[in-house]
């Protein structure tokens, strides 16, 4: 039997300053970003804030994403997957940056998956 607890930042949408094209270095444009985080097993059992992974400090991250102008959507997913995995009891992360406005038909992206083991 597998046990398994994830912490999720879903459909997270914000302005950002992403691209490599003249138009991009100064007009932002929509991003949305999504986390999963898989804990270790004993980030399970109490109802503490401090015995767990807080999604705060990946969303003010994410948030903080219209502060700096990034190249590469790639960039901004390994940078969230670095700083999800800081955390000890992390265990893997994967993290999908898109960019929604590109194109009518869909949105454009990139998914890293990251882990400790």
């Amino acid at each position: 039997m597998t046990n398994q607890t994830k912490i999720i930042v879903r459909d997270f949408v914000v302005p950002a300053l992403i691209g490599i094209y003249e138009q991009e270095l100064t007009t932002p444009q929509r991003i949305r970003v999504n986390i999963e985080i898989l804990l270790q097993p004993e980030a399970i059992g109490s109802d503490n804030i401090a015995d767990t992974l807080s999604y705060e400090g990946l969303v003010a991250e994410i948030r903080a994403l219209r502060n700096r102008h990034y190249h590469l959507v790639e960039t901004i997913a390994a940078h969230l997957a670095d700083l999800a995995l800081a955390h000890p009891l992390a265990r893997s992360v994967t993290v999908r940056v898109e960019k929604i406005d590109i194109y009518a038909e869909g949105a454009v992206g990139t998914e890293i998956i990251r882990s400790k083991i």
